[in-house]
This record gives structure tokens, sequence and C-alpha cells, in this order.
């Protein structure tokens, strides 16, 4: 019955955040590769390379964090079953760029469907998995029941849930309580986040303590994959080089203003400033013209002004405008700044990054 009502307000919610969706699409480039998949429609090409894996475990993914733990987590997992075929699904377009640069070799990468009992179907009956594995707490209903009526094993991994989250899980526990049921096995960061779950499913479900996968992560790049970039932009002479990574609306700001007043104590400081989302690259442009910032893009786009300095100049500031490029930045910088946390942003993204890298680390107070 939960079902049916759930799938009875999805198309008419859906219909309603369709301009929002098809805005967000076309903005981020989503429309123009795997469109279809989304409403479990896939081309030829996908639908035959699909066909060709044998019962793949499929694992899915939110966005660019959990992707890129997803590709560490199915390499090791390769390592001790080199024959095991893996299907890799993202929800975000930025997510979706990641997995298609960093997967391991034979992995199938492709978008999650809608969350519509039609499209759900669809997708698992060519996919075939003989496991559905779901990163952190994506509780889709149909994805997770017409998971377990097909008999397809259902598990949540590096699963985290807040106090806020659980608070809104316990007071729609008639909801989710019984979708949390259908979870095989449920794999958590912490034990506070098993309390958290224990609290909506009750004592006795399958909770496991595993901490972060983020932990686990191993880099796929290093300074000398970016030396390139950084020589093109700021010249082969010595220079102290300033990360600033995921930053969002009102950080940029601050950051340049911040970067043009270190730079007259070291003037060999350069800065690699990485909007979160690259679409965003156009209003940073128009922060750093208005600071008088000399800048040059990490990839040319004749919709943009890639540069306001000679090629032959070198630029105070690179602008990376695509995705996919951070963790090689982050490999070559002298200091880093995660963004998300500073202008009234508050969550704050991942610091496991560059500490990875062993780099001196500075965020602002909202590490939520």
């Amino acid at each position: 019955m939960r079902l049916i009502f759930y799938n009875f307000l999805f198309p008419i919610a859906f219909v309603l955040y369709l301009p929002f969706f098809i805005r967000k699409l076309i903005k981020r480039g989503g429309a123009k590769n795997g469109f279809g998949e989304r409403f479990g429609i896939f081309s030829t090409e996908k639908r035959q390379e699909l066909r060709a894996l044998n019962r793949p475990v499929w694992i899915h993914a939110v966005s660019v964090g959990e992707a890129v733990a997803a590709c560490s987590f199915i390499q090791r997992w390769k390592e001790t079953d080199p024959e095991l075929d893996f299907v890799l699904s993202t929800t975000t377009t930025t997510g979706h760029a990641v997995a298609e640069k960093k997967h391991p070799e034979g992995v199938t990468v492709l978008y999650c469907p809608l969350d519509f009992f039609v499209f759900v179907l669809r997708s698992l009956m060519l996919v075939r998995p003989r496991l559905l594995v779901i990163f952190e707490v994506e509780m889709w209903p149909n994805l997770i029941t017409l998971a377990k009526l097909l008999k397809i094993p259902v598990t949540l991994v590096n699963g985290r849930m807040s106090d806020r989250s659980a608070r809104g899980y316990s007071r729609h526990r008639w909801f989710f309580k019984p979708l949390f049921n259908r979870l095989d096995c449920i794999c958590v960061q912490s034990e506070d986040d098993a309390e958290r779950v224990k609290r909506v499913v009750g004592l006795q479900a399958p909770v496991y303590v595993c901490n972060t996968m983020k932990f686990d992560q191993v880099p796929d790049c290093d300074a000398a994959n970016v030396s390139a970039d950084l020589d093109r932009a700021f010249g082969t002479g010595d220079r102290l080089v300033w990360t600033a990574g995921s930053t969002h609306p009102g950080e940029e700001h601050l950051v340049l203003t911040t970067f043009k007043a270190l730079q007259k104590r070291f003037p060999a400081l350069k800065l690699v400033l990485v909007p979160r989302h690259h679409e965003r690259s156009a209003e940073v442009i128009d922060v750093l013209r208005e600071l008088n910032i000399n800048y040059r893009c990490l990839v040319d786009n004749p919709e943009l002004e890639t540069n306001n300095v000679p090629e032959t100049e070198p630029a105070d500031v690179l602008l990376v405008n695509t995705t996919g490029a951070l963790m090689g930045f982050y490999a070559a910088a002298d200091v880093v700044l995660v963004g998300k946390s500073l202008a009234g942003n508050a969550g704050g993204h991942n610091i496991i990054e560059p500490a990875i890298f062993g780099k001196p680390i500075v965020h602002g107070a909202r590490m939520d």
C-alpha cells in the first residue's frame, strides 16, 4: 500500500519538478550523455554491453565523493575476484563524469533511473544484478523493493545518518522502517551512525560498523599529472601553489580577496581555484575581472573568456572549469583550502582527499 501511494505521487511531483530538472541537466550537460538512462532507456551499444555481463554487482553512488570511493571499492574487490563484473551508477552529472573518468577497467557506468517503478524495473531486468550495493543512504523505495521482489540481495555500505536525518526517518518510521528492513546488510561509518539507524529500524537490524571508505581512497594521480597545466598557467619559475577546492558561491570572492593580500607578502604565490560546479565558471570569471586578477582557465571554452593575459605571460590564477581534475591539483598544492565552509555555506567538503597527500589544510568554521 505504501509503495502504491508513493508511485501515485511520484509522477505528480516529477511533473512539477520537471522544469528545474531540465534546467539543471542543460546547465551541467547531463542532457548530452545518457539522458534516457534516467528513464530506463539505453542506447543500443549500452544494452549490448550490459547483456554481455555475467550477473554483475550493481553499485550505486550518488555524486562525486561517493563515486570516487566506489571506484576504490570496486578496484579492491576486483583484486580478490577479477572475474566478477560490475556496474556503477550515479545520480548526478558531476558524479557520472567522475565515474567515467576514474572507474576501473571493465566497469560499465550508467545513470541510476528515476525512482518510478517502470523505469527501475526496466533497468533491473536489463542489468540482471546478482547484488545491489548502495553507498551511504540512498533509500529509493522502488529500487530497493523491486530488487528484493526479484530476489536480488541489497546492502548499504559506507552508511551515515545525522541526528537530523534520524529524526526525519523516525518521524516517518511507518514508511522507512519497512524499507530499511528490506536491506540484507547495513554497513555504517561509526557507532553513532549505527545507533541512529537502530533508532529507526530496531535493535535487531543487521548493522555493522566498518568506518568510512573515504579513508581507503587510493589516489590515481599525483603532482606530475598536472605539472604541464601549472606550467602553462603560471610559467616554469618558482611558485607557491594554493589550491582552493570545491568552492561555493561567495567563497570565491573571499578567497580571491585574501589571495591578492597574501600575494603582496609572497610574490611567488599562485592560486588554483576549483569551483564545486564547473558550470559556475562564468560567475567566477566575473569575480576575477571585478578584482582585476590575471587568470587562465584549464580548458578552452568558446562560451567563456578563458584567459585575460597573453599565452606567453604567466597568470596569477588557474580556474579549473571542468570536472574530475581536483585530486591532481591537491597533490600539486603547497597548501589547500576545502570549500563549503565559508561565506554562509555549511557542511564542508571532503578534507580526506588533500590529507591523502599530506597537505596542510585550511577550512572555514562550518564543517558540519
